[in-house]
């Protein structure tokens, strides 16, 4: 579900809107059509009403009367009253109380003597009542001289029910009347439905607009911060709203000083490398002539150990300022090279080479971080076991050994610098403890990871994990 929603500011701004206007609406729409449910209830219950009591006036007067005007009598008996001595609302079910005592006060204001009335809302029509209907014979609305002239024609109005009246009289008797409900506005949720489009098309276009022109100097920004490397110093253009802006320019500032300090550490680790290796490289001449081959040969390898741990600190410090850029190589060809130089020296380093394989890497770089992770596996574990596994998007190479293995709360340590799982501070069995911490930093500097599991069957595995 995750994966549908939008990522980008102007997605999820947009859809929050979208979402919320939908709600809005929705509601809108709810509350008129129940609205307008219940006005074409009051209206078919007020012409049975009216046309009731019209009906029972008419009734008491005297015959020579209705003689004296028979046309204004016709037109009042059209639908004649039912008249019974049961009443058609005899339940409870779906009674109207509110109808009744406003039928009731209606009736009391028209003269009619109405001890009791019921209403209630049908869905058909009584049988009994098939002749006492109310608005079935005018099912077309009426169109006035405007609307003719707008292009409006007569629509055909949909029946949604019956209210049916059952009133008891003075002399004990009951009069039944039923009153269809007429949808008098068939076309209003359509007309609702293309209003929330206009609405939607109004709001959502400035909407889209306006995130464009918010989110664009942000992906600059947002492409400029991940190339940062050695010689960015070109200044992003300031535009966008006046918060975007203020946040470039603070950008832009902040890379011009990074850039100068990291300008700075590359000449003061520079100067640190040649100064410290100039004196090492005196220092190894002059052992050679140390007459004790034994205390000569300790004293080259105490040399040989500070010269690798200054290369490891070095390394490390400019890492991710290499102008080696990511090229395409076969990785199982690069694995190759790197176990032949250890076999060379007579380590025990088996490949299970799986195919051609290639990934966008920075060869030097990796080929570092793999010697790192296989003199690991050789130092605790006396040999190493390499496999490549390759997904969709990843592909991990895993070097796994037959040594101890480390306490599962401590895996994580060993990537801090200077952490080693052999603590006594012997190299020839320790290191130098930046192995690990420059491994990750390089497999990260890729996109990557470096991860440590222990194996089930004894060992170690650490896993370099490049992304296609």
């Amino acid at each position: 579900m995750t994966k549908l929603l939008p990522k980008s500011l102007v997605g999820q701004l947009l859809l929050i809107v979208a979402v919320i206007l939908f709600i809005a609406q929705g509601i809108n729409m709810f509350l008129l059509y129940r609205g307008m449910t219940q006005r074409n209830g009051v209206e078919a219950s007020a012409s049975a009403v009216t046309r009731m009591a019209v009906g029972l006036n008419r009734r008491s007067y005297a015959e020579e009367e209705l003689q004296l005007n028979p046309r204004r009598g016709r037109r009042f008996q059209r639908v004649q009253l039912d008249f019974s001595d049961t009443p058609i609302v005899a339940g409870s079910e779906n009674r109207i109380p509110e109808l009744e005592v406003r039928a009731l006060q209606a009736f009391y204001s028209m003269g009619v003597e109405a001890s009791e009335v019921r209403a209630a809302n049908f869905s058909t029509i009584p049988p009994s009542l098939a002749d006492n209907v109310i608005g079935l014979r005018r099912t077309r609305p009426k169109v006035d001289a405007v609307g003719r002239n707008l292009g409006q024609r007569r629509r055909s109005f949909e029946i949604n029910g019956y209210i049916v009246l059952s009133v008891k009289l003075a002399d004990g008797s009951w009069v039944n009347l039923a009153s269809a409900i007429r949808n008098s506005e068939p076309f209003l949720m359509r007309t609702l439905a293309v209003q929330t489009l206009v609405l939607y098309l109004m709001l959502l276009l400035p909407l889209i607009l306006l995130g464009r022109y918010i989110s664009r100097p942000l992906k600059l920004l947002t492409q400029q911060a991940k190339s940062f490397g050695i010689g960015d110093r070109d200044r992003i253009k300031e535009t966008g709203p006046p918060d975007t802006r203020q946040l470039i320019g603070a950008f832009n500032d902040m890379q011009l000083r990074v850039g100068a300090m990291l300008d700075e550490k590359d000449v003061m680790l520079g100067a640190i490398g040649h100064d410290l290796r100039t004196p090492l490289a005196a220092l190894r001449v002059r052992i050679e002539s140390v007459e004790d081959e034994a205390e000569r040969e300790r004293m080259i390898a105490g040399i040989e150990d500070m010269d690798r741990t200054l290369d490891d600190i070095l390394s490390l410090a400019r890492l991710g300022r290499s102008h080696e850029q990511a090229e395409q190589n076969d990785i199982s060809a690069l694995i190759e090279t790197i176990v032949n130089e250890f076999e060379d020296l007579g380590h025990v380093v088996a490949f299970n080479r799986a195919g051609k394989l290639s990934a966008p890497v920075r060869a030097t770089l990796i080929r570092r971080a793999l010697r790192n992770l296989i003199s690991n596996a050789l130092k605790y574990g006396q040999q190493a076991y390499i496999s490549v596994d390759k997904t969709e998007d990843n592909l991990t190479i895993h070097v796994d050994d037959k040594g101890p293995g480390i306490p599962e709360e401590q895996l994580e340590t060993m990537f801090e610098p200077f952490t080693r799982a052999e603590k006594s501070r012997n190299r020839a069995t320790g290191g130098s403890g930046l192995g690990l911490t420059l491994a990750r930093a390089i497999a990260r500097e890729h996109g990557g990871d470096v991860k440590l599991t222990n194996l089930n069957s004894g060992g170690l595995r650490a896993s370099l994990v490049l992304p296609l």
